[in-house]
């Protein structure tokens, strides 16, 4: 990330017009959705957030921006709803939004002391998805933290997989969300699983990777906003409302 270059008026508009060309002269067999369509007629912010997640790559981001209206169409990204995701993995508490860290960009909490690989990998990125747009519908293409709580996991816990398709959908089909990636409390145990995680990860991911302790996790998340379990002074119990 270009940290603090913004791409010009004539970057983003280049970007638009060249699409809307693009979508004319080459619609896409199945029709884009007319919501994500709307978000790119009616304003910028999603062009200008792509094109500072790709480093103010014109060609990239044209590009990007296709792959991506393709995927939240086959994916059906506005159909998901607490009605039709996994009611299990919905209310157990393994993947969900609470909080905010420093920088007032909302947590999106994975317990994977909850986790096992037993659980249906479709099902588990399915419901991010539903908690990346529902906290996206409240604050509009807000960057995410992703708090990967580790307090009390074990090997059983550890999932490889299902860590990489994670980082993997981020950067794929939210490219312009992640704030920053907290690994909060690896155990001992998991030290050498998780530089095997550091190894796939993309060079972005590597940049905004933190891991903390409860000695330090009020760097990057203040502690009424720190769940007691990590340190903190929020006694909140996941129940999904």
């Amino acid at each position: 990330m270009t940290k603090g270059v913004l791409p010009t008026a004539e970057q983003v508009n280049e970007v638009k017009t060249r699409f809307l060309q693009k979508l004319e002269s080459e619609p896409p067999a199945d029709a884009f959705l007319p919501e994500d369509l709307k978000r790119i007629t009616d304003n910028d912010l999603w062009i200008t957030k792509l094109l500072e997640a790709f480093d103010l790559d014109v060609e990239k981001t044209l590009a990007r921006l296709w792959e991506n209206l393709a995927w939240r169409q086959s994916y059906g990204v506005y159909n998901i709803n607490e009605s039709n995701v996994n009611q299990e993995y919905l209310h157990d508490g393994s993947i969900y939004a609470h909080n905010k860290d420093k920088e007032g960009k909302p947590l999106l909490i994975l317990s994977l002391k909850k986790h096992s690989k037993s659980k249906s990998l479709d099902d588990l990125l399915r419901l991010v998805v539903f908690w990346i747009e529902r906290i996206h519908r409240e604050n509009d293409l807000e960057k995410i933290t992703i708090f990967m709580d580790m307090t009390g996991s074990g090997l059983g816990n550890m999932d490889l997989d299902f860590i990489k398709s994670i980082i993997n959908m981020f950067e794929a089909n939210y490219p312009y969300v992640p704030n920053y990636i907290l690994v909060h409390e690896l155990p001992f145990l998991l030290n050498a699983a998780f530089k095997l995680v550091k190894t796939f990860l993309p060079a972005k991911a590597l940049e905004i990777l933190r891991v903390t302790t409860k000695k330090d996790i009020t760097e990057y998340v203040d502690k009424d906003n720190c769940l007691k379990l990590w340190g903190g002074n929020d006694d909140y119990e996941y129940k999904f409302e």
